[in-house]
């Protein structure tokens, strides 16, 4: 007989029993990461009456008609008992609600807070004791990200928590690149990146300093979710989604074996704390440059191409329009083109293109 594979769904008891602050999940689409902590904070409200924040970067993020359906995917009738039906979204908060034939809404107490991060300085001077969960959804993103993000949130954290040492924050987020400002910012990106697939990690990480000018730590866990973890609602065709590896667009990989290439010239890319190594490379007839991950520090008069504010002569921002003293050094920089760049693996490709703040010339 055909055995039908059983599909387990995303359990958030491991990481919630590490008890710590921060809680950084991260997986593929749809495995029940949004679900789970949902259902937490609903159990939580209906049988103890602590409310949660619901956060997003932008107030594009929080408009009505989005957030409206945040719960939809709960019985809230059969979850209260027949007291309410629904729950609804107004005025920045999350109303339990009827909603009868008519479709008219009769709220009821409100369960939680919708706040933006980009607005944090706003909610400083407001008490949350109700609150003990912040949810930060999609803190994994492809689009632009906040200016000093990483303190943003745990200027959040400060306004809620008011050294309580009780409330919760959970980071979903989906395996959608591997640049993050919370990696740098609190100094996880290597414990992070190197998570295996259903693997959980728990570090301390400094947060700030208090008056006395002692350091704050606060404890983080890290899960990176099975691919056992099985889709919820229908199933996105892509490899990303099967397996939860990261999201990459397919990028030219070097044609030829590296041992044969000779080296030219190598310079550095360094865009938003992300360091890419690239050398100009000849075989045969062919000139091409070749792109991959930096890890250990630039050396000295090395040319940098990037964001870093730095006065050197080394250090330039516009690789079209370099200055230096040495004319084929400027040659070279000024021919980096899309069609003769190559890079050691797709996700270096996608990465490196997100990151930078130039066009690569056709």
């Amino acid at each position: 007989m055909l055995k039908i594979k059983e599909i387990k769904r995303y359990d958030i008891t491991n990481i919630k029993n590490k008890n710590c602050t921060y809680n950084l999940i991260h997986g593929k689409r749809s495995n029940g990461k949004s679900y789970q902590v949902k259902d937490m904070v609903l159990d939580n409200y209906l049988k103890n009456g602590k409310r949660f924040i619901y956060l997003r970067r932008t107030a594009n993020e929080i408009k009505r008609d989005l957030v409206t359906t945040y719960f939809n995917d709960f019985d809230i009738k059969k979850l209260t008992n027949g007291k309410y039906n629904c729950i609804t979204a107004y005025a920045n908060k999350f109303y339990l609600a009827n909603i009868d034939n008519n479709f008219k809404i009769r709220r009821g107490d409100y369960i939680g807070y919708i706040w933006t991060l980009i607005h944090e300085e706003n909610y400083k001077s407001g008490s949350y004791l109700d609150v003990d969960n912040i949810i930060f959804e999609e803190f994994i993103t492809k689009r632009l990200y906040l200016t000093n993000e990483a303190q943003k949130l745990e200027s959040v954290y400060s306004t809620v928590d008011r050294g309580r040492q009780e409330v919760k924050v959970w980071l979903i987020g989906n395996t959608m690149t591997q640049y993050n400002p919370y990696l740098d910012g609190w100094k996880i990106r290597k414990d992070f990146l190197s998570l295996k697939q259903g693997e959980i990690k728990t570090k301390n990480i400094k947060v700030g300093i208090d008056k006395a000018g002692n350091p704050q730590y606060k404890s983080i866990a890290m899960e990176y979710c099975s691919s056992d973890a099985g889709a919820f609602q229908g199933a996105i065709s892509s490899n990303m989604i099967d397996s939860g590896d990261y999201e990459v667009d397919l990028q030219p990989l070097l044609p030829y074996n590296y041992k044969d290439c000779k080296l030219i010239f190598r310079f550095v890319f360094a865009f938003k704390n992300e360091r890419f190594l690239c050398e100009y490379l000849n075989y045969e007839n062919d000139y091409f440059f070749f792109i991959y991950p930096k890890y250990s520090e630039v050396k000295d008069n090395t040319i940098v191409i990037g964001d870093i504010i730095n006065p050197s002569i080394y250090y330039q921002g516009n690789i079209y329009n370099f200055e230096s003293k040495n004319k084929r050094v400027n040659e070279i920089l000024a021919s980096f083109r899309e069609s003769n760049t190559f890079y050691c693996s797709h996700l270096c490709g996608t990465t490196f293109k997100q990151l930078i703040n130039f066009t690569i010339k056709p």
